[in-house]
C-alpha cells in the first residue's frame, strides 16, 4: 500500500486554481470565503503530504527486518476478537532501543498497557483490503502475528498511565457486566465490554456513543470541574487553564480517542477566544481544530469516530434549535424536546457514515438515548466520584450507587435491544450521502417559521412515509428465488409478500449484507443444508442482526450442531425428513434428499429442496442443491423432474453437473454461488461447459451479483445486480 503523493499534489494544484478562480469572477465576500478554504485546503494538502512521507519512512526501516530483532511495546487496550488478541505495539531495535514503527500484533493472550515484548513470529504488510486501509490511515505500517513470546518486560507506566491502572483495579472490569461499563465509561477502556453481549445490545439501540469517551463526556466532566473552581477565588486566565489541562489530562487517562481530542481542542478555542475579548463560535472553532488535528496527524480524518464526532457537533451547533423549534411547535414538552432534538440531528449527521460500515439502522434510538441516555450521564458522574474513592478504600461499597446505575442502564438497554424491528439490516452506498447532506444544505438555506399546524401536518407526512417504507420492507416483494452474492459460500432466499426462507447462512456477516439489499428485515427461518462452515458460518451474525424463530436441518443433523450454532441461535430446531415439506407464502418447498439419517458434516448429507410456485398462469419449479454433486443428484433427478431454475451444486465444481442429470431437469436457467478468485477454480470450467453446451443460461454470483428468479405469467423472469448470463 503506497501513500497517496499524486492525489495530494493534485488537490493542492487544484486548490490554487480554485483561488485563482475565485479572485478574478467573484466579489469580495465570495473571494474572503475562498481564500479562507483554499488556505485550508492548502495546509490540510501538505499535512498530509508529510504524514505521507513519515509513513513511507517508518516502513523502509522494517525492510528486511526480522521479529526477533525488535522490541514490541504494548500501547493502548487489547481488542479481542475470533482470531486471538489485537494489539497496537510500537517496534523498536532491541539493541540500540530507537523507534522504527507503530505496528499492529495478534497475540494468544492479552498484555497490559506498557509491556514491552520479545519473540518470534511472522512480519507482513498491511494488506490491501478495508481493515489494511483503517490500519494505514491510523499510521500502521506492518502486522505481525507473535508466535511465541519469549521474554515479558515489565510494564514502563507514566503517572496517568499507572493512575488508569489503579482505576482499572479498582472497578475490575472483567467482574461482570455492571463493571465492565463502568470501566468503558469513566477509564474508556472497552476490552471486557466489547466481549460481551451488552455492546450487541448497545449497537443495536444507537447507545454506543454512550460509552465513547467523547465531547458529551468532556461537557460533564467540565460542569464539574467549573463548580469546582468557582469555589476558589482564582483569576480567570488561571481558572481556564486548570480547566483545559484536567480536561487534557482525563483524555491521556482515557485512552486519547481522536474524538476526545477534538473536544479538548474545540474548549481550548472557545476559552483562548473569550480571553482574548472575541466571541466564541462553535462552528469556526471546530473547522479549526480539525485543521490542525489534520497538520498533526492526516490519517485522522479517516478515523471512524472523529468524524462521527465532527459531524455530530457541527449538526448539533447548526440544527440543533432548528430541531428543537419544530419538536416544540409540534406540542411536544421542552424537557422531551431538547434532549430528542439533539439524538435526531445527531443520527442524520451519521447515518450516512454508520449504516455503509455497520450495515445497521435503529429504529430504537431516540427513545432508547432518552431513557438510557440520563442514566449513563449519572454514571459517568458517579463514577468520576466513586472509583477514586475505591482507590483509597477498596470494597464493593464505594462503588455501589454505580453499580446501580450500570445495572439500571443495561437493564433499559436490553428491554429496547428486545424490541421488535428495534435495528434492522440496511445498505447504503454514496447516494445516501449525497442525500442526506444535500437536505441539511436545502434545509438550511430555506429555513422558514411554521405555525403549529404545519408542523403537524409534516409530521403526519413523515410517519405517513414511514409507515409505507416499513409496509414496502415487509410485504413489497412478490414471489422470488435469489441466490445471494455472499463470495465462496452459500445463501439463496425464498421469499413472497412477508414470508422468508433462507437457505444457507453464508460464511461471514456478508449475508446480513446481502438480506439488506435485498430489503429483508425479518425471516420465518433459517434451512442449513449441512454442517460446512461456508453453509452456516454467517449464523450468529444472521441471528443478531434479524429475527430468526426457526432453524432446519436434515433429520439426524442436529446432535453434529456445531457449538458457535448452539451458542448464538436460541429459537426452535426442527429436523427435516425426506418428503416433508415447508410453505414459504405461495412457495412449497419439498425436501428430496437425504433419504436416510445423516450427521450433516459431508456434502452429500446436504438438504436438496425442490422449490415449487403456482397460482394459475404463473408456474415455476427450481431445484436447490447445497453442496450435492452428481452422484446424489442423479438419485433424486426422477422425483424433482423438469424445473425452471437449478441451482449447481457444490458451487459448480467439476462434478456437480453432467449432461444426463441436465437432460433429466432441463433447466432453462443455472446459478452457481462462489467467490472471486476462490482457490478451487468454482465454477469450474467442466461445469461452465455442461451447462453452456446444453442451451441453459448461465448466471454466478461472480459476475452477476445477487441472482433472482420471478415466475411470470408464460415463464420467468431473472434479474441480477450486474449484466446478464454468460452465454
Amino acid at each position: 500500500m503506497s501513500p497517496p503523493f499524486g492525489l495530494m499534489a493534485g488537490c493542492l494544484a487544484g486548490a490554487l486554481v480554485l483561488y485563482a478562480a475565485l479572485t478574478r469572477a467573484c466579489g469580495d465576500f465570495a473571494v474572503a470565503w475562498g481564500r479562507a478554504i483554499v488556505i485550508g485546503c492548502v495546509i490540510a494538502s501538505v499535512g498530509v503530504m508529510v504524514w505521507s512521507a513519515r509513513w513511507s519512512w517508518a516502513a523502509g526501516r522494517l525492510d528486511g527486518v526480522s521479529v526477533s530483532s525488535l522490541e514490541l511495546e504494548v500501547r493502548g487496550d487489547a481488542r479481542k476478537n475470533d482470531f486471538g488478541v489485537t494489539l497496537d505495539v510500537v517496534a523498536r531495535d532491541a539493541r540500540s532501543g530507537a523507534r522504527l514503527a507503530l505496528m499492529s500484533a495478534q497475540a494468544e493472550r492479552e498484555y497490559s498497557v506498557g509491556t514491552r515484548l520479545s519473540g518470534v513470529g511472522r512480519m507482513r504488510p498491511i494488506p490491501d483490503s478495508d481493515w489494511g486501509k483503517s490500519l494505514f490511515m491510523k499510521g500502521v505500517v506492518a502486522s505481525v502475528r507473535l508466535v511465541h513470546v519469549s521474554d515479558e518486560g515489565p510494564a514502563g507506566l507514566s503517572g496517568i498511565a499507572r493512575l488508569r491502572a489503579r482505576a482499572l483495579d479498582a472497578i475490575a472490569p472483567e467482574t461482570n457486566d455492571a463493571r465492565a461499563l463502568l470501566g468503558g465509561v469513566v477509564c474508556g477502556r472497552t476490552t471486557e465490554l466489547g466481549a460481551t453481549d451488552v455492546n450487541d445490545a448497545f449497537r443495536r439501540c444507537g447507545l454506543t456513543h454512550l460509552v465513547a469517551v467523547s465531547g458529551s463526556h468532556l461537557a460533564f466532566i467540565s460542569v464539574l470541574i467549573q463548580r469546582v473552581l468557582l469555589r476558589v477565588h482564582l483569576s480567570r486566565p488561571v481558572r481556564f487553564g486548570v480547566l483545559v489541562g484536567i480536561m487534557a489530562a482525563y483524555v491521556v487517562f482515557t485512552g486519547g480517542a481522536a474524538s476526545a481530542i477534538r473536544s479538548v481542542i474545540m474548549v481550548g478555542l472557545s476559552y483562548a477566544s473569550l480571553l482574548g475579548g472575541r466571541r466564541s463560535h462553535a462552528v469556526s472553532g471546530l473547522l479549526l481544530c480539525v485543521l490542525g488535528m489534520v497538520v498533526l496527524n492526516a490519517g485522522v480524518v479517516f478515523d471512524l469516530g472523529f468524524q462521527l464526532s465532527a459531524l455530530s457537533v457541527l449538526f448539533i451547533v447548526v440544527f440543533g434549535r432548528y430541531a428543537e423549534y419544530w419538536l416544540r411547535r409540534g406540542g411536544m414538552p421542552r424537557c422531551l424536546a431538547s434532549p430528542l432534538s439533539m439524538t435526531v440531528v445527531a443520527r442524520w449527521a451519521t447515518l450516512p457514515l454508520t449504516i455503509p460500515v455497520f450495515g445497521e439502522l435503529s429504529l430504537i434510538s431516540p427513545i432508547a438515548n432518552l431513557i438510557v441516555g440520563p442514566l449513563m450521564s449519572g454514571l459517568l458522574v458517579i463514577g468520576l466520584v466513586c472509583v477514586p474513592v475505591a482507590m483509597v478504600v477498596p470494597g464493593v461499597g464505594p462503588l455501589g450507587l454505580a453499580d446501580v446505575l450500570a445495572q439500571l442502564s443495561l437493564f433499559f438497554a436490553d428491554i429496547c435491544a428486545s424490541v421488535p424491528f428495534a435495528s434492522i439490516p440496511v445498505s447504503g452506498d454514496i447516494v445516501l450521502v449525497i442525500a442526506a447532506y444535500a437536505a441539511a444544505v436545502v434545509l438550511y438555506l430555506r429555513w422558514r417559521s411554521c405555525s403549529p399546524r404545519e408542523v403537524r401536518t409534516v409530521w403526519a407526512l413523515v410517519a405517513l412515509c414511514c409507515g409505507a417504507v416499513g409496509a414496502w420492507f415487509l410485504w413489497g416483494s412478490g414471489p422470488a428465488v435469489t441466490v445471494l452474492d455472499v463470495g465462496q459460500a452459500d445463501a439463496i432466499l425464498v421469499r413472497d409478500r412477508g414470508h422468508t426462507l433462507l437457505v444457507d447462512a453464508g460464511l461471514d456477516r456478508s449475508v446480513v449484507s446481502a438480506l439488506a439489499r435485498n430489503r429483508v428485515i425479518r425471516l420465518d427461518g433459517v434451512l442449513i443444508t449441512h454442517w460446512d462452515r461456508d453453509h452456516w458460518g454467517g449464523l450468529p451474525a444472521l441471528a443478531d442482526a434479524v429475527s430468526v424463530p426457526t432453524l432446519y436441518c436434515a433429520r439426524g443433523a442436529s446432535a453434529y450442531m456445531p457449538e458457535d450454532v448452539k451458542d448464538s441461535f436460541e429459537g426452535e430446531v426442527v429436523e427435516l425428513d425426506h418428503g416433508d415439506e415447508l410453505t414459504v407464502g405461495g412457495f412449497t418447498c419439498r425436501v428430496v434428499w437425504p433419504q436416510e439419517l445423516v450427521t450433516g458434516e459431508e456434502n452429500g448429507d446436504s438438504v436438496s429442496l425442490k422449490v415449487s410456485y403456482g397460482d394459475g398462469a404463473r408456474q415455476f419449479d427450481c431445484l436447490l442443491t447445497g453442496d450435492s454433486e452428481v452422484n446424489e443428484e442423479h438419485a433424486y433427478a426422477d422425483e424433482v423432474g423438469d424445473i425452471d431454475m437449478l441451482k449447481l451444486g457444490h458451487h459448480g465444481s467439476a462434478i456437480s453437473v453432467d449432461d444426463e442429470l441436465l437432460q433429466a431437469l432441463d433447466p432453462e436457467v443455472c446459478i452457481a454461488s462462489a467467490g472471486e478468485d476462490n482457490s478451487y477454480g468454482h465454477p469450474t470450467a467442466e461445469c461452465v461447459g455442461f451447462v453452456n453446451d446444453y442451451g441453459s443460461a448461465l448466471f454466478c454470483t461472480i459476475w452477476n451479483g445477487d441472482v433472482s428468479v420471478r415466475p411470470e405469467r408464460g415463464g420467468i423472469r431473472v434479474r441480477s445486480q450486474r449484466g446478464g448470463p454468460t452465454r
